[in-house]
């Protein structure tokens, strides 16, 4: 069984429009011969990082996370409505932060058990993953560097501060709480998501949740190869 982790119901009920379900609370379902659990996490990291650790607990022979919703992009030329796929998640905000800009991560772990390095960042494989669960990662979809922020980058100088820092592709609110219950599970974990919005922009003639949406609608099925 695969956990399908959507951080809102409105996610969820586009990622599950072409297999003809709705969710439903924890709703369990089968499509192109595989058995998910699609699951709505709540907005943020630490809503994220709760709702996987519950899951987990109850549904411990679960094969892996697949993480999928809307983003935000750091290349102001990346089309509205194109599929990202995360290939190492980023806690930027896990650190000390100073009025001048200028930043950099703690020096401790934030699980003793659980060493990263460096302590803010998970090294994903994107394309493992999605053998292991049994499922198919188009070539054509990009792969970068996700960012998981608990509050939206506001500007564009500060998107082009964490752009600089972290070679970033993308800003979410939750893979990392996702991507981190995973590896300490040692279980795939894999984050696919549309984009909504240049990060740092606040115009929200820019923005296009509706198109980002509908092209959420497109990726399980082509996950579980059932839009071949």
């Amino acid at each position: 069984m695969i956990i399908l982790a959507c951080a809102t119901e409105l996610e969820c009920r586009h990622v599950l429009t072409r297999t003809g379900r709705r969710p439903d609370g924890d709703t369990r379902l089968d499509y192109a011969g595989l058995e998910f659990l699609a699951c709505v996490t709540g907005v943020g990291p630490v809503a994220a990082a709760l709702r996987a650790g519950e899951l987990l607990e109850r549904h411990p022979a679960a094969a892996g996370i697949v993480n999928l919703g809307i983003c935000g992009s750091f290349d102001p030329h990346t089309a509205l409505g194109a599929v990202c796929v995360a290939s190492a998640e980023v806690w930027p905000e896990y650190g000390v932060h100073r009025s001048d800009g200028t930043e950099e991560p703690f020096g401790f772990q934030m699980l003793q058990d659980l060493p990263l390095s460096p302590v803010n960042r998970l090294e994903l494989d994107p394309s493992a993953a999605a053998r292991g669960m049994g499922l198919v990662l188009p070539d054509s979809w990009p792969c970068g560097t996700s960012l998981t922020v608990a509050g939206a980058t506001g500007d564009p100088q500060r998107a082009a501060l964490l752009l600089a820092r972290h070679d970033a592709a993308t800003e979410n609110m939750e893979g990392f709480g996702l991507a981190l219950a995973a590896h300490r599970k040692g279980i795939a974990f894999l984050e696919v998501r549309t984009v909504s919005n240049p990060v740092g922009v606040r115009d929200k003639t820019r923005w296009n949740f509706r198109l980002a949406l509908d092209s959420l609608e497109s990726v399980l099925p082509t996950l579980t190869g059932a839009a071949a």
